[in-house]
Protein backbone atom coordinates (compact mmCIF):
# COMPACT_ATOMS: atom_id res chain seq x y z
CA UNK A 1 0.00 0.00 0.00
CA UNK A 2 2.78 2.67 0.75
CA UNK A 3 4.70 1.91 -2.88
CA UNK A 4 1.07 3.07 -4.11
CA UNK A 5 0.50 5.82 -2.52
CA UNK A 6 4.31 7.18 -3.54
CA UNK A 7 3.19 6.21 -6.80
CA UNK A 8 0.05 8.29 -6.83
CA UNK A 9 2.34 11.46 -5.60
CA UNK A 10 4.69 11.10 -8.04
CA UNK A 11 2.16 10.91 -10.61
CA UNK A 12 0.28 13.80 -9.17
CA UNK A 13 3.21 15.83 -9.08
CA UNK A 14 4.39 15.07 -12.65
CA UNK A 15 0.79 15.97 -13.57
CA UNK A 16 0.63 19.10 -11.96
CA UNK A 17 4.19 20.34 -13.36
CA UNK A 18 3.13 19.76 -16.79
CA UNK A 19 0.11 21.30 -16.53
CA UNK A 20 2.06 24.39 -15.10
CA UNK A 21 4.56 24.54 -17.89
CA UNK A 22 1.73 24.18 -20.82
CA UNK A 23 -0.40 27.15 -19.15
CA UNK A 24 3.14 29.20 -18.93
CA UNK A 25 3.31 28.24 -22.41
CA UNK A 26 0.37 29.62 -23.85
CA UNK A 27 0.43 32.74 -21.37
CA UNK A 28 4.20 33.43 -23.15
CA UNK A 29 2.19 32.55 -26.95
CA UNK A 30 -0.35 35.45 -26.27
CA UNK A 31 -0.42 38.51 -28.54
CA UNK A 32 0.36 41.92 -27.45
CA UNK A 33 -2.99 44.39 -26.77
CA UNK A 34 -3.50 47.20 -28.62
CA UNK A 35 -3.88 49.46 -25.84
CA UNK A 36 -0.62 48.33 -24.27
CA UNK A 37 1.35 51.93 -24.75
CA UNK A 38 4.53 50.48 -21.89
CA UNK A 39 7.75 51.21 -22.49
CA UNK A 40 9.70 50.00 -25.23
CA UNK A 41 13.16 49.86 -24.31
CA UNK A 42 16.19 51.83 -23.17
CA UNK A 43 17.11 55.37 -25.44
CA UNK A 44 20.06 54.51 -27.66
CA UNK A 45 22.62 56.63 -30.19
CA UNK A 46 23.45 58.79 -26.91
CA UNK A 47 26.04 61.54 -26.39
CA UNK A 48 27.00 63.98 -23.64
CA UNK A 49 29.31 66.92 -24.47
CA UNK A 50 31.12 69.03 -21.37
CA UNK A 51 30.40 72.76 -21.60
CA UNK A 52 32.28 75.49 -19.22
CA UNK A 53 28.89 75.77 -17.53
CA UNK A 54 27.93 72.17 -17.61
CA UNK A 55 27.12 69.28 -19.60
CA UNK A 56 24.45 68.49 -22.32
CA UNK A 57 23.40 65.29 -23.66
CA UNK A 58 20.91 63.72 -26.24
CA UNK A 59 19.97 60.78 -27.50
CA UNK A 60 18.55 59.59 -31.32
CA UNK A 61 16.18 57.32 -30.38
CA UNK A 62 14.12 57.24 -26.79
CA UNK A 63 12.60 53.80 -27.79
CA UNK A 64 9.81 54.96 -25.16
CA UNK A 65 12.44 55.64 -22.57
CA UNK A 66 14.01 58.94 -21.17
CA UNK A 67 17.22 60.19 -20.87
CA UNK A 68 19.07 62.88 -18.57
CA UNK A 69 22.75 65.32 -18.62
CA UNK A 70 24.55 64.58 -15.80
CA UNK A 71 27.75 66.75 -15.30
CA UNK A 72 30.38 66.43 -12.61
CA UNK A 73 31.34 70.11 -11.25
CA UNK A 74 34.06 71.36 -9.70
CA UNK A 75 34.38 74.56 -7.36
CA UNK A 76 37.23 77.32 -6.83
CA UNK A 77 37.91 74.96 -3.18
CA UNK A 78 38.59 71.81 -5.56
CA UNK A 79 35.68 70.14 -4.32
CA UNK A 80 33.50 68.04 -6.82
CA UNK A 81 29.87 67.38 -6.96
CA UNK A 82 27.11 65.87 -9.85
CA UNK A 83 24.46 68.01 -11.30
CA UNK A 84 21.67 66.34 -13.50
CA UNK A 85 19.45 67.52 -15.75
CA UNK A 86 16.28 67.49 -16.88
CA UNK A 87 15.06 63.90 -17.86
CA UNK A 88 14.17 64.26 -21.63
CA UNK A 89 12.45 61.91 -24.79
CA UNK A 90 13.57 64.78 -27.37
CA UNK A 91 16.42 67.21 -28.36
CA UNK A 92 18.67 68.13 -25.86
CA UNK A 93 18.99 67.86 -21.81
CA UNK A 94 21.08 70.25 -19.67
CA UNK A 95 23.00 70.01 -16.67
CA UNK A 96 24.16 73.31 -14.95
CA UNK A 97 26.91 73.73 -12.90
CA UNK A 98 25.90 76.56 -10.22
CA UNK A 99 27.86 79.57 -9.02
CA UNK A 100 31.45 79.91 -10.73
CA UNK A 101 32.22 76.13 -10.50
CA UNK A 102 32.97 74.47 -13.83
CA UNK A 103 32.17 71.12 -15.44
CA UNK A 104 35.06 68.43 -15.45
CA UNK A 105 33.04 65.93 -17.26
CA UNK A 106 29.35 64.73 -18.51
CA UNK A 107 27.42 61.84 -18.93
CA UNK A 108 24.17 60.69 -19.75
CA UNK A 109 21.61 58.40 -17.85
CA UNK A 110 18.67 56.51 -19.42
CA UNK A 111 16.34 54.56 -17.80
CA UNK A 112 13.48 52.36 -19.99
CA UNK A 113 10.17 54.65 -18.55
CA UNK A 114 9.42 58.05 -19.79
Amino acid sequence: MLKNTRLRRTAAAALIGTMTAVALALGAAAPANADDVSAQGWPTGCTAQVQTWGGVASCSSHNGGSYQAVATCKDSNGNTFIVNGTWRQTGWSRAFCPGSSQAVSANVWTSPTP
